[in-house]
């Protein structure tokens, strides 16, 4: 009997301490998805008709001891379209990496309801001037930012290995800068502009 007793402790032990190994560990997955992009404009000189962009990269998600909390890393290739004037395309790429903090309910980490939010860094990739001849502005000069600082706040629903999830990002500071010549004052006038975004994604968790 009391070597039952030892085994039947010795069982629970074992079980107690997975319990907690694998409350501890991390999931490793691929994130894609779609953007819909608004870029705004300081002043009435440039509008812009929103189109649709995508990203896609490696995220990990880390489980917190707190029971439901976690911690999601990622590095995004994100590319972001808007036409400008109804002429002008213009394409943003990026390296975005997202740190969200994330609260999930549900029965465990296979499947859940999550909401979670965090700050971003973005990095321009590619080239980050441009320059376009407009027809009321004539020539226009972009550069958008090296990096740029911004705020997600979204949710979702875990199932198994898949993840669909939304979510919306607010820049902190201007994307980029742009200028061009005013041909009636003579002289060279600027503005900034800020991309705020709505995302769709899913993720694959291995």
């Amino acid at each position: 009997m009391r070597r039952i007793i030892m085994s039947l402790v010795c069982l629970a032990a074992f079980s107690l301490s997975e319990m907690q190994a694998q409350s501890q560990t991390f999931r490793l997955g691929v994130k894609g998805g779609v953007n819909l992009t608004e870029f705004s404009f300081k002043g009435d000189d440039f509008n812009a008709d929103n189109r649709a962009g995508f990203f896609i990269g490696p995220i990990m998600h880390i489980n917190l001891p707190l029971t439901g909390l976690g911690l999601n890393f990622a590095g995004l290739y994100n590319q972001k379209e808007a036409k400008v004037n109804g002429t002008e395309t213009i394409k943003h790429k990026s390296l975005d990496v997202p740190v969200n903090l994330r609260y999930a309910i549900g029965l465990s980490d296979m499947a859940n309801v999550f909401v979670e939010a965090g700050p971003q860094i973005a990095f321009t990739l590619g080239d980050r001037a441009l320059k376009y001849h407009d027809n009321d502005l004539k020539d226009v000069n972009w550069r958008f930012n090296d990096s740029e600082f911004s705020a997600n706040i979204g949710g979702g629903i875990t199932i198994s290995h898949l993840q669909i999830g939304i979510n919306y990002n607010l820049p902190l500071g201007k994307t980029g800068e742009f200028e061009w010549d005013d041909e009636v004052e003579n002289k060279l006038l600027h503005t900034s502009s800020k991309a705020k975004s709505w995302q769709v994604s899913a993720v694959w968790f291995f």
